[in-house]
């Protein structure tokens, strides 16, 4: 009898809970896991992942890439523009650069076109790159010789079109393709169908209308080996647009 009631007294011991603190500290760290694995890992961690020498690293290789990316893309543009350039009879002294902008934007100053990087983005292929530099050329002041300038910003603007769309056909390139790119202006930019500054550009509704009838008259009339007489072909029907196939 005594021996069963010291085996009882002992095996109560043995199954008696751990002392209070310890039972609290547990529940702490129970409690400290359970956050853990529901926010995740905290920031500081997650830096840890990357050291200064792979950032460093990772920073050159995104340069180099970016640098050869607007290679790329200048390369493109000179071979677009000095295509456009041999097939226009006495030529300007004209040069193409990739400008670092995001814009859907092109410009002509000091014999040079600037065409942002959102631009060469944003046209599907060199059809309708060689609309835009094309447009681009019209407002050279040798273009206004051909009698496409008008008085206003808009007929400048207009004639500018009409010449592109001349010149990129004369290259060789599908105009009637490269003339989507005003559309697709219209449709893909949130700016696109917005009304231009009095005395400005032409709206895009009205240079997309112009510039598939004006491809579509082009395109039918065939390649001339004489660029004035497409331009004075074209003069014929440029000041009646209602009119135009």
């Amino acid at each position: 009898m005594m021996t069963d009631r010291r085996e009882t007294s002992i095996s109560a011991k043995e199954a008696a809970p751990y002392p209070l603190g310890i039972r609290v500290l547990a529940v702490g760290l129970l409690l400290g896991l359970a956050t853990a694995c529901a926010t995740g890992p905290r920031e500081e961690s997650l830096r840890t992942l990357v050291t200064d020498q792979e950032e460093r690293a990772m920073a050159a290789e995104l340069d180099r890439q970016a640098a050869r990316f607007r290679w790329d893309q200048q390369v493109r543009l000179e071979k677009v523009l000095t295509r456009l350039l041999l097939a226009v009879p006495d030529r300007p002294q004209l040069t193409a650069e990739v400008y670092g902008c995001d814009g859907v934007n092109a410009y002509v100053a000091a014999e040079r076109i600037y065409v942002c990087l959102g631009m060469l983005r944003f046209v599907k292929g060199d059809d309708e790159l060689a609309v835009v530099l094309g447009h681009e050329m019209g407002h050279l002041p040798t273009s206004g010789v051909h009698g496409l300038q008008g008085g206003t910003r808009a007929e400048e603007e207009r004639a500018a079109d009409v010449l592109g769309l001349l010149y990129a056909h004369r290259a060789g390139y599908n105009i009637k393709t490269g003339a989507k790119v005003f559309e697709r202006m219209a449709v893909e930019l949130s700016q696109g169908l917005k009304e231009p500054k009095s005395g400005s550009h032409p709206s895009i509704p009205q240079r997309t209308i112009l510039a598939s009838k004006v491809a579509m008259l082009i395109d039918r009339s065939g390649s001339e080996s004489d660029l004035q007489e497409s331009l004075k072909h074209l003069l014929r029907l440029v000041d009646f647009f209602d009119d135009l196939p």
